[in-house]
Parts: structure tokens; C-alpha cells; sequence
């Protein structure tokens, strides 16, 4: 199982893709992606939200991690043979702006937290469906 986050924190993987290789709630790797430089493939994904968490995050202000994606799989693609996104619909998570995680289509009223993909995709600081799950 891994853990997967756009890494905020300060220091040499600022803005990079932080991937946790974990063992039930145990870490057992940790390693940063540089956006620029590769896409992120997830495979049997879960979008993980910690609320409470984030509405304290919302209510100061301040960064601090309440979301990422769970998956089954990492790949890493290089971004000069990476998949265009221009049709992919995009997932978004800023718990200072909203607390929940939501996607393009949606309206705002709905939080899509605990929804589950297929395949997901990173562009840059982006997340984005490539395969809805079935």
C-alpha cells in the first residue's frame, strides 16, 4: 500500500510528490518525485481525508497534511513520454480554501472524500482521473 501527497514542507523536496511505501500503518519507505521530471501513475486508488483535521487546517490557516491518495500501485512515467491530461477530469484538495476533496465537475456540494479510482494520474502539482473505477 502506498501514500501519496504533494509534499508543502519546507527543504529540498519542496513541491515535489511524496510517495510512503507503507505496511498497515507502518512506513517502510519514503521517497520524493520531482514534478518537473516524471507523472505519477496510481493504481487501485482511494482519496484519504482526515476532516476534523483538515477543518482545523481550514480554520488557522496553515498548511499541515489531512488528505492524499492511497493506492495500490506507483508507477513513474518521464514526463517528455507522459499521458496528455487535457480530457482528464482533475481532482483537488486545499483544506485551507475547502476541506473536502473535490473534482472539476463537481459544484461544491458534494465531498469526495473516501471515493475510489481505477487509475489515477499526476501532472505537475495536479491529480487527475484517468480511470473511473467499475
Amino acid at each position: 500500500m502506498y501514500e501519496v501527497r504533494f509534499h508543502l514542507g519546507r527543504g529540498r523536496h519542496y513541491m515535489h510528490w511524496q510517495v510512503k511505501e507503507m505496511q498497515g500503518r507502518r512506513k517502510v519507505w519514503e521517497y520524493y518525485i520531482d514534478p518537473d521530471v516524471y507523472q505519477v501513475e496510481m493504481v487501485g486508488c482511494k482519496l484519504i481525508n482526515k476532516v476534523n483535521k483538515a477543518k482545523k487546517v481550514n480554520k488557522a490557516g496553515v498548511k499541515d497534511v489531512s488528505g492524499w491518495v492511497q493506492c495500490d500501485r506507483v508507477e513513474y512515467i518521464l514526463k517528455n513520454k507522459g499521458l496528455p491530461v487535457d480530457n482528464l477530469e482533475r481532482l483537488f484538495y486545499n483544506p485551507i480554501r475547502d476541506v473536502h476533496w473535490r473534482r472539476d465537475s463537481d459544484d461544491g456540494e458534494f465531498a469526495w472524500d473516501g471515493s475510489e479510482y481505477a487509475t489515477l494520474i499526476t501532472n505537475h502539482k495536479q491529480v487527475y482521473i484517468l480511470e473511473e473505477r467499475t
